[in-house]
């Protein structure tokens, strides 16, 4: 049973040079004064820049293959050509789910949150290349799936892979993590304050000033890399690509009926994915190949018969920009629904966001055009309305309104367009929780047997916090106490490691082991700082004794030193306590 307190395991495989890397800096910035913040800073960064590089490689590789495969329509027919990619890349797509890496099927954010939730979900070097090859396989091939979830994925993976060499506290390890998928959102659709308050909403809801700042760097810090990089794929830039919205009386209850349908359209969206993936998996199982093949094929040959503009599925820009029929905008809210419940079911990797993006455009049109029967003076609320459309659809589906809105209005930087998107994305969140309560992420995990907000009361550990159990009268060692004086304190000690102590801050760790591989310091006089381990990891108070257990056998700790929010020292949790702990627990 696994509780949202359970640390995350790290993976032994991590290569040298990285290690190195990461440990001079931490020694670095430790001789300096600030392990944390400036660790933090140049893990933050690094997480950034990678995310937005993900996020470029995916866009320019999905474009390239996509051109690719619409001009091979020019020389033969395109009821041949799409449906056969199509199922070529479907099976491409499920060897890497099947023989690579499992964890890579869907968009990857129901991955990413039940990893920071403890469960044993890998993130990695092996699932961050296979979900960016896989997923520019399936988007370029036509699959009508978004790119935002892999790199939310990929972002993830790279901050996981980081963290484990950084030797930090569980719950840093957690929020650089959650900073690494926010940053893959931001560097995907350009948002940096959209990945950063996704992180609050939907991965942590946690608004601590650390989570805030490495969120937020990290998040800019893609952001910006994206921007210089030229990703503007879904930039719709308000006046100079359309006029600026307008926010009228008579418009507010066309925005309240279009909270109502986008709620009553997203839970629609979440349960055709949710049949579609049980259907599939009741009746392929696990052969990927087959599945995503199969998906392939379906959506290649719908696709043929479709208009040609749908062969690259670009119908938000179209909507906005072109003038076009509720035809075309019908035909684009239903191939959208239901291709993307197919694929996505099916396993494929790919995200929501996009199609969420694309079918609330084409309901806010259709509404718009409506709006101009009743008003025929509102000659921009075709468009107005297909942009609320937007982030309403989105709430629906994600179950995070803010960040919907959000994310909008830095696509378009149109500030009339707030108030419209508040009111018709709150609406919808309102319906889509009244008519099928939880995310779709959190539905999607509980198809695999995950409930990431299942209590385990059974587990005594989970349900203790360190600050009731720690030791407050902390034996330590001085940094500058002579070695030979430290070998005295280790004879007439139970303990067999020390916290280190500088300027009343912990700076690191002396154990027996350190001094026995380092017993020619011993004959020079050399100080306690100069043996110690530098690269400590400890817990936080409010922390339960199931992270610090986990941490005590991964590291072979017989304790672990309990930090203050400001670097002193608080106390000390050892295995003594936790078992004086649990048995008290048990008399009760």
């Amino acid at each position: 049973m696994h509780t949202s307190e359970q640390p995350i395991t790290q993976d032994k495989n991590e290569t040298r040079a990285t290690r190195s890397l990461m440990g001079w800096w931490h020694v670095r910035a430790q001789d300096d004064g600030a392990v944390e913040n400036s660790t933090a800073l140049l893990e933050a960064s690094i997480i950034g820049a990678i995310s937005a590089v993900a996020a470029f490689v995916f866009l320019r590789g999905t474009v390239l293959l996509s051109a690719l495969r619409v001009s091979l329509c020019d020389h033969i027919p395109a009821w041949i050509v799409l449906p056969a990619i199509g199922m070529l890349g479907g099976a491409i797509c499920g060897s890497f789910v099947t023989f690579i890496a499992p964890e890579i099927t869907g968009s990857g954010i129901p991955q990413v949150k039940a990893f920071l939730k403890g469960f044993p979900i890998k993130l990695d070097i092996r699932v961050a290349f296979s979900k960016l090859l896989g997923g520019i396989i399936a988007l370029g091939i036509g699959l009508p799936l978004g790119r935002e979830g892999p790199t939310v994925q990929v972002g993830a993976a790279t901050a996981a892979v980081l963290g484990r060499v950084g030797y930090q506290s569980p719950r840093h390890r957690r929020q650089l993590i959650a900073a690494g998928a926010g940053a893959g959102l931001a560097a995907a659709f350009n948002a940096p304050l959209a990945g950063v308050i996704f992180i609050v909403e939907e991965l942590l809801k946690d608004v601590s000033s650390h989570t805030l700042g490495t969120a937020l760097l990290s998040c800019f810090f893609a952001g910006i890399v994206a921007h210089f990089m030229g990703n503007h794929t879904l930039d719709v830039s308000a006046g100079r690509e359309f006029p600026h919205s307008s926010f009228l009386p008579e418009n507010v209850p066309f925005l309240l009926l279009l909270g109502l349908l986008a709620g009553i359209v997203g839970s629609g969206f979440n349960e055709a994915i949710l049949r579609s993936a049980k259907w599939q998996t009741k009746i392929f199982g696990k052969r990927y190949i087959l599945r995503i093949a199969l998906a392939g094929l379906i959506c290649g040959l719908v696709i043929a018969l479709l208009p040609s503009s749908f062969r690259d599925f670009a119908g938000i820009r179209q909507l906005i920009f072109e003038d076009r029929s509720w035809r075309f905008a019908t035909v684009a809210l239903v191939s959208n629904f239901f291709l993307t419940a197919l694929a996505y079911g099916a396993g494929s990797p790919g995200g929501l966001f996009a199609p969420s993006l694309t079918i609330g455009a084409a309901l806010g049109y259709l509404l718009g055009l409506a709006e101009m029967v009743v008003f025929p003076a509102a000659t921009h609320s075709p468009t107005a309305l297909a942009l609320a459309g937007m982030g309403a659809v989105f709430a629906a589906v994600a179950r995070v309104p803010i960040t919907a809105t959000v994310i909008v209005f830095e696509m378009t930087t149109d500030f009339n367009l707030l108030l419209p998107l508040m009111v018709s994305s709150i609406m919808a969140f309102l319906i889509g929780e009244k008519l099928a309560p939880g995310s779709i992420y959190d539905r999607l995990l509980e198809l695999q047997g995950i409930f990431l907000n299942e209590k385990d009361e059974n587990d005594p550990l989970s349900n203790i916090i360190v600050k009731n159990v720690m030791s407050l009268s902390v034996e330590s060692a001085a940094a500058a106490m002579p070695l030979s004086e430290l070998v005295q304190k280790f004879q007439t000690s139970s303990h067999r490691a020390f916290p280190v102590i500088e300027e009343g801050k912990l700076v690191g760790m002396i154990s027996q082991s350190d001094l026995t591989s380092k017993l020619t310091l011993l004959s020079h006089d050399a100080k306690v700082k100069e043996a110690m381990t530098p690269l400590v990891v400890y817990a936080h108070k409010d922390d339960s004794l199931r992270v610090v257990v986990n941490i005590l056998d991964e590291k072979g700790l017989s304790g672990l030193p309990v930090l203050e929010s400001d670097g002193t020292i608080a106390g000390i949790v050892s295995r003594k306590d936790i078992i004086s702990a649990l048995a008290q627990r048990q008399d009760a």
